[in-house]
C-alpha cells in the first residue's frame, strides 16, 4: 500500500507534456517541407550543370577510343536519371500542400515519402554508382593507352578515393534526411494525439 501511494504520488507530481500549437506545428512542418525541396532543387541544378560539363567535354575533346564516347554517355545517362528521380520528388512534396488539411493523409503520405527516399539514397544509389563506376572504368581504358602509368595510377587511386568519401557523405546524407522526415512525423503525430485526446 505504501509502494502504491509513492506511485500515485510520483504520477500526480509529473507535470503533463507541454501542448502544441498547432499553428507552430504546421509552420515548422512547411518549413521544413520548403527546405527539402529547394535542397530538391540545387542538387537537380548541380546535376543540370553537370550534364552541361560532360556534353561540352564530349563535344571538344577527340577522343580516340570508343570506350571513352561511351563512358561519357554513361555519365549523362546517368545525370538524366538522378534529375528525372529529384524532379518528381520536388514535385511530390511540393505538392503536398493539400494534404496538410487531413493530418492523418498527410503522416501516411511522409510515411510513405520517407520509406522512398531511403530506398532511392541506398538501393538505387548502389546501381547508380555501379553504373558511375562503369563509366569511369571505360574512360581509363582510353587513358591507360594514352597517358603515362602513373597518371593511370593517379586517376584510378583518385577515382577510388572520391567513391569512398562519396559512400561516406551518403551515410551521412541519409541519415540528415531520415531524421529531418522524421521529425516531421513526429510533430505530425504529437498533434494528431493531442487532438485525439481533447475529444
Amino acid at each position: 500500500m505504501k509502494d502504491f501511494d509513492a506511485l500515485r504520488g510520483i504520477w500526480q507530481g509529473q507535470v503533463s507534456a507541454p501542448r502544441l500549437s498547432e499553428d507552430e506545428v504546421l509552420k515548422e512542418v512547411r518549413r521544413s517541407k520548403s527546405s527539402f525541396a529547394s535542397k530538391l532543387l540545387f542538387e537537380t541544378l548541380g546535376m543540370s550543370v553537370a550534364i552541361l560539363v560532360f556534353v561540352l567535354i564530349w563535344a571538344t575533346k577527340a577522343f580516340s577510343m570508343w570506350t571513352s564516347h561511351l563512358s561519357i554517355l554513361i555519365f549523362i545517362f546517368c545525370c538524366l536519371y538522378y534529375i528525372v528521380l529529384q524532379i518528381a520528388d520536388y514535385r511530390s512534396i511540393s505538392n503536398s500542400d493539400a494534404l496538410l488539411k487531413q493530418p492523418e493523409e498527410y503522416v501516411e503520405y511522409l510515411k510513405f515519402y520517407q520509406r522512398k527516399r531511403y530506398q532511392l539514397n541506398t538501393k538505387k544509389y548502389t546501381v547508380y554508382s555501379v553504373f558511375i563506376g562503369l563509366a569511369f572504368a571505360l574512360y581509363f581504358v582510353e587513358v591507360y593507352f594514352t597517358a603515362p602509368l602513373w597518371q593511370t595510377l593517379t586517376g584510378v587511386g583518385f577515382t577510388i578515393a572520391w567513391f569512398v568519401a562519396c559512400a561516406f557523405l551518403m551515410r551521412v546524407y541519409i541519415r540528415k534526411e531520415q531524421d529531418r522526415l522524421g521529425e516531421m512525423i513526429e510533430s505530425l503525430e504529437k498533434l494528431k494525439k493531442q487532438f485525439e485526446e481533447d475529444e
